[in-house]
């Protein structure tokens, strides 16, 4: 079990598959669009530019854009080390994070044929606020070569790394799903 630091606190974590986080949740509706291959949601976290975190503040969803990165398996994203978004996260660790790539407006003749080309994914876990300087580092640095480029070699003075707070999302569960253009 990962420990939450910082106030945030979790009970256990459950370990599950694709498939079996597709069946205890909502079934997926739409079988022809479901993804269930773990290289291919990898590819859409992969070539996403910035997600969307969902949180629960009590009984209120709470989303937000944000940037990220992935470094051994886990999502990570960064914050003020202050505000809305921790203080729901110690109040209720359990998270989602979605994005979406190749996103295309799909005319229609017919008033309700419009649609949207895309590829979607989404994973679910606890978030925990990362403390190690090292873990920090790695951190930034992954959401940097996601923006910058794998060139991206430039370290984090200790006093930048205290500036900011990290946070982990480790996922145990992802579902993922498309629509591509005819």
């Amino acid at each position: 079990m990962i420990p939450y630091p910082s106030g945030l606190k979790s009970g256990p974590r459950k370990k599950s598959t694709v498939e079996e986080e597709t069946k205890m949740n909502h079934p997926i509706r739409r079988k022809d669009r479901e993804l269930t291959d773990p290289v291919e949601i990898d590819r859409i976290f992969e070539k996403a530019v910035y997600g969307h975190l969902g949180l629960c503040d009590g009984g209120e969803p709470y989303v937000l854009p944000m940037n990220f990165g992935i470094s051994k398996g886990a999502i990570y994203l960064h914050c003020a080390s202050e505000g809305r978004k921790l203080d729901v996260a110690r109040r209720n660790p359990r998270a989602c994070f979605q994005v979406e790539t190749d996103a295309e407006l799909l005319p229609s003749p017919a008033p309700c044929g419009w649609g949207v080309a895309y590829r979607s994914a989404m994973v679910f876990g606890a978030l925990s606020v990362v403390e190690s300087e090292e873990e920090k580092a790695e951190a930034l640095t992954a959401m940097m070569k996601k923006c910058a480029g794998e060139d991206f070699s430039q370290t984090f003075p200790p006093e930048r790394l205290a500036s900011v707070t990290v946070l982990r999302l480790d996922p145990d569960g992802r579902t993922g799903k498309a629509r591509l253009p005819a």
